[in-house]
C-alpha cells in the first residue's frame, strides 16, 4: 500500500509540476501578445503632398516650398517654376564630363526640373541687393525643393533646379544638379534634422548650423547651364 500511495504521490507531483509548467507558458504568452509593438518612426515631415500622380506632386512640392520664402517685405523670395515631370519638349539633362563634349544622359522619366525664377522677364531679382546670404537662401530653398521630390515624386531619382541670372547676366546660367545618392544621407533622416528652422529664414537670418548644412549639402551639386541640345539640358561642372 505505502509503494502505491508513494508511486501516486509522484505521479501527482509530476502533474502539479507539468501543469505549472503549462500555467507559466500561457502566462508568459499573454503578456508577449499585450505588449506593444516598437512605435513607428517620426513622419519624415510635417506637410506631404496629397496628389497621387508624381507630376502633379511636383507641382504640389513647388507650390509648398516656394510659398514659404520671403523677402522682408513679405513679397516672394522667387517664384518656382516646374518642368521636367510635366514638361512637353523636356526630355531630360545631360551632364558633360569637365573639358568633355560627353557624359551622362537622364532621361524626363526620373528627372525633375523647376526654375527659381524672379519677377523680372529674364527671371533676375529685382526685389533686395544681390548677397552671399541671399544666395544661401536660395541654395536652402533649392536644397528643400529637391529633398521634398525625391521623398515623395517617386520615381523621380534627379532633380535640376535654375538660380535666378545673376547680376549683368540676361539669361539663366548656374543650375544646381541632385541625385538621389547625393541626399541619401537626409532622405533617411526626417527633414527638421536636416533643415531644423521650420520657417524658412529670411536672407542673413539662418542659423550658422543649418547654413553649414546647405553648404555641405550643395557647394558640390553647383553646375554651369551650356544650353539646349535636341531638348536636353546641357550642363556641365564649373571651371
Amino acid at each position: 500500500m505505502a509503494g502505491r500511495l508513494g508511486t501516486r504521490g509522484r505521479f501527482a507531483l509530476a502533474y502539479l509540476v507539468l501543469g505549472a509548467t503549462v500555467g507559466v507558458g500561457v502566462g508568459f504568452f499573454i503578456v508577449l501578445v499585450q505588449r506593444p509593438g516598437p512605435l513607428p518612426p517620426p513622419p519624415w515631415s510635417s506637410w506631404t503632398p496629397a496628389a497621387s500622380s508624381t507630376s502633379q506632386r511636383v507641382l504640389e512640392i513647388a507650390q509648398h516650398v516656394g510659398n514659404g520664402y520671403k523677402l522682408r517685405t513679405g513679397d516672394p523670395l522667387v517664384g518656382v517654376k516646374v518642368s521636367g515631370a510635366t514638361g512637353s519638349n523636356f526630355q531630360g539633362v545631360v551632364v558633360l564630363d569637365k573639358g568633355q563634349t560627353s557624359g551622362q544622359q537622364y532621361t524626363k522619366n526620373d528627372t525633375a526640373m523647376f526654375i527659381l525664377c524672379g519677377t523680372s522677364k529674364n527671371c533676375a531679382l529685382s526685389e533686395g541687393d544681390p548677397s552671399t546670404a541671399r544666395g544661401t537662401v536660395l541654395r536652402r530653398e533649392a536644397l528643400e525643393l529637391a529633398l521634398y521630390t525625391l521623398e515623395y515624386a517617386h520615381p523621380i531619382d534627379n532633380v535640376l533646379i535654375f538660380y535666378p541670372p545673376a547680376p549683368g547676366d540676361k539669361t539663366l546660367s548656374s543650375t544646381l544638379f541632385f541625385r538621389r545618392d547625393d541626399l541619401s544621407g537626409s532622405l533617411k533622416s526626417p527633414l527638421r534634422k536636416t533643415l531644423p528652422q521650420a520657417q524658412p529664414p529670411l536672407p542673413g537670418r539662418i542659423v550658422p548650423r543649418e547654413k553649414q548644412t546647405v553648404n555641405d549639402l550643395t557647394g558640390k551639386q553647383l553646375y554651369d547651364y551650356l544650353g539646349v541640345s535636341q531638348n536636353l539640358v546641357v550642363i556641365q561642372p564649373p571651371a
